[in-house]
């Protein structure tokens, strides 16, 4: 009798040994399974923080399309200016100019993902000043997917322009232009470096 007993007892504590096993392993799934729900919310936050802010940033501008053309054909007028789509020929390489690109050569730029910053010396009170500063900027990028050009814009001294964005500066603002770029550069139709 006390063999069965002891037996009895053995497969009782197996039982409960057994039973707390699977309550800690329970736990650790519900725990594991916490953490990757946190996780998955913590990132869906994030995206949707980032879409709010970039929104915030520039204005948005309607697209006109993105045939492709060749350098002076002629085209439907572009719907903003500095254009943010629409018609455009081969683009240019990244970086700072000193001298004039054909809107219709930045627009492939910008199809591609490239934040243009147009400037105009004409408006501008220290052109020289602001064309150091641009080229700084540029250079922070590696002349990655950002290129400064002159321009004679209609509505602003500087124009910030990426795909289906706009935002019109009267005056330098360092902050204003690297938020920009940080925001819009690699997003478009065609991201390409």
């Amino acid at each position: 009798m006390a063999k069965r007993s002891s037996s009895a007892n053995k497969q009782k504590q197996f039982n409960t040994q057994r039973q707390a096993q699977k309550k800690r392993q329970r736990i650790k799934q519900i725990i594991i399974w916490g953490l990757v729900l946190i996780g998955v919310l913590a990132a869906a936050g994030w995206s949707i923080q980032g879409y709010i802010t970039r929104q915030s940033i520039g204005e948005s501008a309607p697209t006109i399309g993105r045939d492709h053309i060749n350098a002076g054909d002629a085209h439907a007028p572009y719907v903003t200016d500095p254009p943010t789509s629409g018609p455009h020929a081969e683009p240019v390489s990244s970086g700072f100019y000193d001298t004039p690109i054909a809107d219709e050569n930045i627009v492939h730029n910008l199809e591609h993902g490239h934040v243009a910053i147009s400037y105009d010396c004409d408006q501008l009170e220290d052109c020289e000043t602001v064309k150091t500063n641009l080229r700084r900027i540029i250079n922070r990028y590696n002349s990655r997917q950002v290129v400064a050009v002159p321009r004679q814009n209609r509505d602003a001294p500087i124009a910030l322009t990426a795909w289906q964005r706009i935002d019109l500066l009267d005056e330098y603002d360092e902050e204003r232009i690297t938020a920009f770029i940080e925001a819009w550069r690699g997003r478009a139709p065609e991201n390409v470096p």
